[in-house]
């Protein structure tokens, strides 16, 4: 009789704890009772509990360890009454339930160890989501940084060629007085300032097919030593401009960082490719001054001619995208129309930034932008 007992109660044990999970505290209720009377079941009991322990609620663990105590001594007097004989086992109820503590803080323990397990991996995991997500995230900021500096670039190297093709070309449209000599001497300038600009497009577009070329000197990039080369090409269009060095001279301003040079004559390239723009044929002048420790300031003026329509739309994003670019440099840009009818574009930047490049000689201008020139030269 005692044996269909065994039986039945290790069948209702088996079906309860497949269905733990629908109602822990319940179904581990019922397990630890049925299983106390029943030899069978004592290891679903085990399991039963380390499954309650591991959800690490104390409340409930507690209440179903107590439930299990009791009903443990119960069914132990009742095993040892009605199913050994006298003797066989002592019945001692301080031994039975040292017993019984001994057997609820092992699976109890056993079950808090494999629920802080469990939670340390879901946090790990929580982690690893979240520093795939963090990552992913700076790799979408990293790109759409990358896009923008790209954007300054080809607005910066093919705006000033660009410009003189679209001056020359108008010429050619407008000033029918021109000779034949005339006609082929701006058709060559033509022709040369296209073939410049189509090169300086290969240059900044290679940047976005070659993904090694990260390092800064992978790509030549103009500094403030070419000036006069960008002098003599706007005044081959027509606009008559005058450079000054106060107090500086030819020699102490080549001893200018290379980021700060190249910061310069972007400045210089996008203010006089504006003049051009907005003041077709007005006098220029470049002054720069500064010294060696302190700063190095560029000043672009031309006056304004009235009401002529522009030569060439403008984005608008040249001298902005400057003014940040200084900006994060150290240094500011300052362009507005002055109150005696002038157009000035002031910038200034320190002298040395905290990497204080220097000129490699024979390589003028060697260097890359990199990430807008700033991350390398930011003072």
């Amino acid at each position: 009789m005692w044996m269909l007992v065994d039986l039945a109660c290790l069948l209702l044990c088996a079906v309860a704890y497949v269905a733990r999970h629908r109602a822990p505290r319940l179904v581990t209720s019922i397990i630890v009772v049925a299983g106390s009377f029943s030899l069978f079941s004592s290891f679903l009991v085990l399991f039963a509990v380390v499954s309650l322990a591991a959800r690490r609620r104390r409340l409930e663990t507690a209440a179903v360890c107590a439930l299990w105590f009791v009903a443990s001594l119960v069914g132990q007097r009742v095993f040892l009454a009605w199913v050994l004989p006298a003797g066989v086992l002592p019945d001692d109820l301080r031994i039975l339930a040292a017993g019984q503590v001994l057997n609820t803080a092992l699976a109890v323990v056993t079950g808090m160890f494999i629920g802080g397990r469990r939670a340390l991996l879901a946090s790990l995991r929580e982690q690893a989501a979240i520093a795939r997500r963090e990552a992913d995230a700076r790799g979408d900021g990293a790109r759409a940084a990358e896009r923008n500096r790209i954007a300054h670039e080809m607005h910066d190297v093919l705006a000033h060629r660009l410009s003189l093709v679209a001056l020359h070309a108008g010429a050619l449209e407008y000033r029918a007085e021109l000779d034949p000599e005339q006609v082929r001497e701006t058709a060559a300038v033509v022709r040369q300032s296209a073939h410049e600009a189509l090169g300086e497009l290969r240059e900044v577009l290679g940047l976005l097919r070659d993904t090694s070329a990260t390092d800064e000197q992978s790509r030549p990039q103009p500094t403030f030593a070419q000036v006069d080369e960008l002098i003599e090409g706007v005044r081959a269009a027509g606009s008559p401009v005058t450079s000054t060095l106060d107090r500086l001279d030819a020699d102490t301003l080549a001893e200018l960082p290379v980021a700060t040079s190249r910061h310069l004559y972007r400045v210089a390239q996008q203010a006089l490719a504006n003049a051009r723009a907005h003041a077709p044929g007005a006098p220029v002048h470049v002054r720069v001054h500064g010294a060696p420790g302190g700063r190095v300031v560029l000043e672009v003026t031309h006056p304004v001619p009235g009401p002529v329509p522009t030569t060439l739309p403008g984005s608008g994003w040249g001298l902005t995208g400057l003014a940040e670019r200084l900006r994060l440099a150290g240094g500011e840009l300052d362009a507005g129309v002055r109150p005696d009818g002038t157009v000035r574009v002031h910038a200034w930047l320190p002298w040395s930034g905290p990497t204080d490049e220097r000129e490699p000689s024979g390589a003028a201008g060697d260097g890359v932008d990199g990430t807008l020139d700033v991350v390398a030269s930011r003072a």
